[in-house]
């Protein structure tokens, strides 16, 4: 067991200050707005309650044409939309071969003009009047094709399991975009359009369910530059706010991604891992005595308390850290052993 404290340690503190240096260097949004045409496209199943918080936010913003795909909805999504201002693509659902999301967002593409940005945005997000035109800037300033943020939001799932898992979105998917994949987060995403082109569109990531880190890894993989910038600030989500939602929302992307990567060996790394991450947010609490325990236990937090500051969350939770990822290791050991992950009534996994 002292071996296992010095590992626990160790590995704790270089995972910690791995996490809080990349941090370091995630740009925040520019103070700057730059307007410039941009399609903004809105895919949405359902959104009759959530499109009021939206457009009234994102219509009317200097140059923005706003584009909501209507997914099969079986409520009053698109009247909703056009009532407050927006186009209204309407869909019967995605043809064989494609996923959802993805052929909502296609088919919103088609509806472009001259635009020279296109710019992705969850129906369940907020925003404020000036996000699109800091957007712009950022990607100016930086020089970047494609630049991404993720919002925030309020509840235990922003406090508990998002800071654990952060730090493995960072490992994978390096908010530089040098990494394996390249990081972007669904709830906004800013592309240059003729980089969008170039790189094949949608039509190249049809039936991924992770499509916005395949989007930014696309658009990297075709020669662009890809930043993850933080711009939550400047947007709130509410559809990850409950543990129950959060928990419902990660098992519909890591399910799909871990299939789609590693094929048959999907679920029994995601197994393997889920066992490893149990362990890892464990042992300082169970082995709470050893000076090494205690090491992990206050590594594990500092990068906690990271992630919770960024989004607005309060940093007393940090103290929780080491059950935050004894969580995230139940986590992965439940996609692993009860596949099929089901989202918006349509299974993903």
């Amino acid at each position: 067991m002292g071996m296992i404290g010095v590992a626990s340690g160790v590995l704790s503190l270089l995972r910690s200050g791995r996490t809080v240096q990349q941090w370091r260097h995630v740009p925040e949004v520019s103070a700057s707005s730059v307007s410039a045409p941009v399609l903004a496209v809105v895919p949405a199943r359902n959104e009759e309650a959530t499109l009021p918080r939206l457009l009234p936010g994102l219509v009317g913003q200097p140059g923005v044409r706003v584009v909501v795909v209507d997914d099969a909805s079986a409520d009053a999504t698109a009247a909703v939309a056009r009532s407050l201002g927006a186009e209204v693509v309407e869909s019967s659902g995605p043809p064989d071969g494609w996923a959802g999301k993805t052929h909502a967002m296609h088919l919103g593409v088609q509806a472009a003009q001259d635009e020279e940005w296109l710019l992705f945005v969850d129906a369940d997000v907020t925003c404020t009047p000036d996000l699109v035109g800091r957007l712009v800037a950022t990607a100016v300033e930086l020089g970047a094709d494609l630049v991404s943020s993720a919002g925030r939001g309020t509840g235990p799932a922003w406090w508990f399991l998002l800071p654990a898992f952060n730090t493995l979105v960072f490992e994978g998917s390096p908010p530089d975009g040098r990494g394996p994949t390249a990081l972007a987060v669904g709830h906004c995403v800013l592309v240059r359009r003729v980089s969008f082109d170039a790189a094949g569109g949608w039509e190249e990531l049809a039936g991924t369910h992770a499509d916005d880190v395949g989007l930014g890894t696309l658009i990297r993989d075709s020669g662009g530059v890809v930043r993850f910038v933080d711009a939550s600030m400047l947007l709130t989500t509410s559809g990850i706010d409950t543990l129950a939602d959060c928990w419902r929302s990660l098992r519909k992307s890591i399910q799909p991604a871990s299939r789609e990567m590693f094929g048959p060996w999907g679920r029994p790394l995601l197994l393997v891992a889920g066992l490893l991450h149990l362990a890892y947010g464990l042992v300082p609490v169970l082995r709470w005595r050893s000076p090494w325990s205690w090491l992990a236990w206050f590594a594990q937090a500092v990068s906690h308390r990271e992630y919770v500051r960024r989004v607005g969350q309060p940093e007393i939770s940090a103290v929780l850290a080491p059950l935050s990822w004894a969580t995230i290791g139940v986590f992965l050991v439940d996609c692993a052993l009860r596949p099929g992950a089901q989202w918006k009534d349509r299974r993903v996994g």
